[in-house]
């Protein structure tokens, strides 16, 4: 159990998408696993090749799993991953698929998602606007025909959480996807933002 089997797993799976819904056609990216820092995040693509070698006759784009998630469910998972391929895909053939600093995904991401696996069933967040894509029935079929090893995403990064400030009574919670935040009387409970079914993690 290491992070070099989630990496090689993320590469595997990868290229199951790609065969699967892009014909092959996307370009390998650079597949990381990094601490999310302070973006309330799951992933993120770069919109452009952050890669190089010394000459620069190889570059590549950079997909990242943020290693504070990576214990999630495999479909969550591979949900996060296709998520950013669309992005990969949108920035390779020049579609701008977000805008407010990258945060708000436009209906060019919508489009993308619907085509390629994804499917809505509730409006633009009015912060991330279409971020929020679930994945159709198929497409989990899909993903479970592919034998995934799931001791691989059985790791995360945990933060040891600061020590509560005296006299405090309540405990901040905030969703990782949308960033709303609520507070709880007592460590150890377990909210859910109903609008990402996500639970709220202590901040």
């Amino acid at each position: 159990m290491n992070i070099q089997r989630a990496t090689e797993e993320l590469h595997r799976c990868f290229g199951f998408f790609n065969n699967h819904f892009f014909g092959g056609k996307l370009p390998e990216p650079q597949l990381t696993i990094q601490t999310k820092g302070k973006r309330n995040c799951y992933g993120w693509c770069s919109t452009v090749e952050f890669w190089a070698n010394a000459d620069d006759s190889v570059k590549k784009y950079e997909i990242n799993l943020t290693a504070e998630h990576l214990d999630r469910e495999v479909p969550d998972i591979m949900r996060t991953l296709l998520h950013e391929m669309i992005h990969l895909y949108n920035a390779v053939n020049g579609i701008k698929d977000c805008s407010r600093g990258g945060t708000f995904h436009n209906k060019r991401f919508k489009e993308a998602s619907e085509k390629f696996g994804f499917y809505y069933d509730a409006p633009p967040d009015p912060k991330y606007g279409w971020s929020f894509s679930k994945l159709k029935p198929e497409t989990v079929e899909l993903i479970n025909g592919w034998n995934i090893d799931e001791s691989a995403f059985k790791l995360a990064r945990k933060v040891p959480q600061p020590a509560k400030k005296p006299g405090s009574n309540s405990y901040k919670l905030e969703c990782p996807s949308c960033g709303i935040k609520v507070r709880a009387g007592k460590p150890g409970i377990k909210v859910m933002c109903t609008e990402c079914e996500t639970v709220l993690v202590e901040n």
